[in-house]
């Protein structure tokens, strides 16, 4: 009996990887990802905490539209959901402990907020420990916002 291999797929793009890059990009990059999604994302994936790529990845799988590390020439947002105006930060334990970068957290919010965009603050443990909770509540909120009552509808 002959069994048929599942190929592996590449998280970002649902490309199918070969052996070789499969194990070249999980040992240099910790995920799968086909050579072109390797270069795009080499650079974001180097200086992004853990959380935040762990939860890129759990949305590009629910088929959400999200952009790692997306850059408004201001401020630089973890995820962005371009379509539902919504960006997600994760949020690291010393913001809750650091003034400044509390601070600094709050202002971004605001000039996102000037933008029509909406900031959801997501604490890392959140994403490591429940990440089934945190993944199905983004979804929950998008829907309520994308809807035309909503004053953030799409």
């Amino acid at each position: 009996m002959r069994t048929t291999r599942t190929p592996h797929l590449c998280l970002n793009c649902n490309e199918a990887l070969t052996g070789t890059e499969l194990y070249y990009s999980v040992n240099r990059l910790g995920h799968p990802l086909c050579p072109s999604c390797q270069q795009e994302l080499k650079s974001k994936l180097e200086h992004t905490s853990r959380e935040t790529v762990k939860l890129y990845f759990l949305l590009k799988q629910k088929g959400i539209a999200v952009e790692l590390e997306k850059d408004d020439h201001y401020t630089t947002a973890d995820i962005s959901i371009v379509s539902a105006k919504v960006n997600i930060e994760v949020s690291r334990p010393q913001t809750n402990y650091n003034r400044c970068e509390a601070l600094a957290d709050l202002k971004r919010t605001y000039y996102s907020f000037e933008k029509g965009y909406y900031t959801l603050r997501i604490p890392n443990a959140l994403v490591a420990y429940d990440q089934d909770d945190a993944v199905s509540f983004i979804e929950e909120f998008l829907q309520v916002s994308c809807q035309p009552q909503s004053y953030y509808h799409c």
